[in-house]
């Protein structure tokens, strides 16, 4: 991105180059750079402004998974001890079966000794005086007939007892049992909701990545135009000054035979990531390209230097051009330096037409 200082110095030279060409070309694309700076600000702005939001969207997802783990953990809590009602429940209720079972049989037991007393009555205590040999053969008749009716009473209110404990018993786990099921319903409609809510909040972060992306897309659309339209303007200065002093430029100290060794400067050449100038002449004409920037004060980016045959064809060129030779770099930048300039540093514009202004190659 170019510094507003050298903005307003590409501004000058590319008025001096519209006055001297009598052209509208330079202005214009001016403003369509100044226009695409401020459109690069308003896409940084929003990129920021989007990355909040996706940071907010995220705090908030954490925060939810956090308390959707505490939920799920009552949940789990509430269905143990709805399990364990629910045993003890399924229990009494079998238990009451078998004493209901017990109840029945003890009533059926005393309604057929009471059919059976009818039909034949019992020893009474009369009987049992004049049928007993003896004092002892009395007491002990009189002591069997006690205990055996007894018994019979004690029984049945064992019984009668212990259905009514286990019916009591029925009725206070059945309630138990449905608060356990409100509870767990309550806290599952809790766990559902909050999971929804998670997934709304997922849903608006891709949402807004959605978004981000295609911002981040447009902006590096528009930096790479930017880079393009910084290069154009850096040649029209170039040639406004070449112009402005009779096309005569400070020559170069011989046109260098070094590779090329990259810098960090704000002029001279730059490889763009992806392309290799390793190649054959390539090493030698990007140092002279970046001899080319410095003298004339141009940023100059190598956007395709040796290309393989497949790779030239794929993007447009022929298996056999002077890129798959190591002979040939394509430099938006150079497009308003003059061909007698190019000559001074050992360069050549092999190919005319605006298509092919950035193809250089050594002369």
């Amino acid at each position: 991105m170019l510094s507003a200082r050298r903005l307003v110095c590409l501004c000058l030279l590319a008025a001096a180059a519209v006055a001297l060409t009598g052209g509208s070309s330079s202005a214009s694309l001016v403003g369509s750079y100044q226009s695409g700076q401020q459109r690069a600000s308003q896409l940084r702005a929003k990129l920021r402004a989007e990355n909040q939001q996706i940071e907010g969207f995220q705090g908030s997802i954490s925060s939810l998974q956090s308390r959707l783990t505490v939920v799920q953990g009552s949940v789990t809590t509430q269905e143990q001890l709805l399990g364990t009602v629910s045993d003890e429940l399924s229990q009494a209720r079998m238990r009451l079966v078998t004493l209901r079972a017990e109840y029945a049989r003890d009533r059926q037991t005393l309604a057929q000794q009471l059919l059976a007393r009818y039909e034949s009555p019992p020893p009474t205590i009369v009987n049992v005086v004049v049928d007993s040999a003896g004092f002892n053969d009395l007491v002990n008749g009189i002591r069997d007939l006690t205990a055996v009716e007894r018994a019979n009473v004690v029984t049945t209110r064992n019984v009668a007892a212990a259905r009514l404990a286990v019916q009591a018993q029925t009725v206070r786990l059945t309630k138990v049992q449905a608060r356990r099921r409100r509870a767990t319903a309550a806290v599952l409609a809790e766990r559902d909701d909050i999971a929804q809510l998670k997934a709304a909040i997922v849903a608006k972060e891709i949402r807004a990545q959605g978004v981000k992306n295609a911002t981040s897309s447009s902006l590096s659309v528009l930096h790479k135009r930017l880079i393009h339209e910084a290069a154009v303007l850096d040649a029209q200065a170039a040639r406004a000054r070449t112009l402005s002093s009779g096309g005569a430029v400070a020559p170069p100290a011989g046109c260098t035979n070094g590779p090329f060794v990259p810098h960090g400067g704000e002029f001279g050449f730059f490889q763009a990531p992806g392309t290799d100038y390793s190649v054959n002449q390539e090493p030698i004409l990007a140092a002279r390209l970046d001899q080319l920037g410095k003298a004339l004060q141009l940023h100059l980016v190598g956007v395709s230097g040796y290309r393989t045959p497949e790779h030239s064809v794929a993007v447009g060129g022929f298996p056999d051009d002077p890129h798959t030779r190591g002979e040939a770099s394509d430099t938006p930048g150079v497009e308003g330096v003059p061909e007698s300039t190019l000559n001074q540093f050992c360069l050549t514009r092999p190919f005319g037409g605006a298509a092919e202004a950035d193809h250089i190659q050594l002369s």
